[in-house]
């Protein structure tokens, strides 16, 4: 192993392995856990690097990880990750804690052109030349105990990790692009999918704009309680009742227990579990005012100027290449579309909100030129 590595499994040695985490700047972390059958993420490992020492952390053992919430919350101690979307709901799930500051080096290669969404296999070994074996990517880190196979993959996931970082940290600083991946990174902890409110749930459906204001007052409902429900019994959303068989019972204005299997396409046992509570909740939600229902939602599709589309893909796609870095992480499609659309009488354009902060500057003003 290129460093030493310690497993920890007691509270005495955790607290001295954050004690020795706590003297350093900056520490990469990642997880490991199982997500079969649960709506909460099972974590099975925890693994920190502080450039000297990895430390394996076993959460099936130590029973108070409150001195890893410590760490984790340390604001003049630097986590990194890599693509670290779900170790922010471990952490948020387990420790009720979300890790700041954060860099993330995936976010950090698309910076600087090394690629897009890239693995942590591909990034070490451009880094690096190193390769990492995957063999233990879809193992059981729920099982006792790990194989020694196991063990080794994830300490090189932080101890191969923090020195990417040194590198990127590097560049960034050259390329004067640090701005860039310290916005990115702030906005990771916002909107986690185990951390949204159950009343906002239901925008995350596609469609909303086929319902009329009474239809989107049943489906706000199911889908809060879906969430609930889920979040309660610990199981995914889809193992209570599926996206499509709320949104059928919402636009079908499905109000008889026959009609959920086959107009709502539930299983009978779905039927015979929630059946009456999604009657009941779906007539509750009728009988409202039409003025507290949910707003209409415009259709996404609105039509836009297929040549002024073109020409702004185009301006995208000359800035991406003479930053040397993807088009996808300057914009997204449906973000030159929303810029299309905010033209008011006058035809003036509006950046959203997607394209401010670092894009304004890289790219936002740009577009709008180029609008002129």
């Amino acid at each position: 192993m290129p460093a030493p590595v310690r497993y920890i499994e007691s509270e005495r040695d955790l607290q001295k392995a954050i004690d020795a985490c706590m003297e350093k700047t900056v520490v990469s972390v990642d997880t490991e856990f199982a997500r079969f059958n649960t709506y909460y993420p099972m974590v099975g490992l925890i693994q920190i690097y502080e450039g000297e020492v990895c430390y394996l952390i076993d959460p099936l053992v130590v029973d108070d990880l409150s001195a890893l919430a410590d760490l984790l919350v340390a604001e003049e101690i630097i986590k990194v990750f890599h693509a670290c979307s779900e170790d922010m709901e471990v952490f948020k799930y387990c420790l009720d804690a979300i890790p700041s500051p954060v860099v993330d080096t995936q976010i950090a290669a698309a910076a600087l052109g090394v690629g897009f969404s890239i693995s942590y296999q591909n990034m070490v070994e451009h880094y690096l030349s190193v390769n990492v074996p995957k063999e233990e990517t879809r193992s059981d880190w729920l099982q006792r105990p790990l194989t020694m196979s196991q063990l080794k993959y994830a300490a090189l996931d932080v101890i191969y990790l923090l020195r990417v970082y040194e590198i990127q940290r590097d560049h960034l600083q050259e390329m004067q692009r640090e701005n860039w991946v310290r916005e990115e990174c702030d906005e990771l902890s916002v909107d986690l999918p185990t951390m949204i409110e159950p009343d906002s749930c239901y925008h995350k459906l596609k469609g909303l704009w086929k319902l009329d204001r009474k239809q989107l007052s049943v489906l706000k409902a199911l889908c809060a309680w879906r969430e609930v429900r889920a979040r309660e019994l610990n199981v995914p959303r889809n193992r209570i009742v599926e996206q499509k068989s709320l949104m059928n019972i919402a636009s079908a204005n499905i109000s008889q227990k026959q009609d959920l299997q086959y107009d709502a396409n539930m299983s009978p046992r779905q039927v015979r579990k929630y059946g009456d509570d999604l009657l009941f909740l779906a007539g509750e939600a009728r009988l409202l005012p039409e003025k507290q229902c949910p707003q209409l939602v415009e259709k996404d599709a609105a039509r836009v100027d297929s040549k002024q589309l073109g020409q702004l893909r185009q301006v995208v796609r000359d800035k991406a290449e003479a930053l040397s870095v993807a088009p996808e992480l300057l914009t997204k499609r449906r973000h030159l579309e929303q810029l299309l659309r905010s033209e008011d009488k006058n035809g003036n354009f509006s950046l959203p909100v997607e394209l401010s902060g670092w894009r304004k500057k890289v790219i936002g003003n740009d577009l709008i030129e180029a609008l002129g």
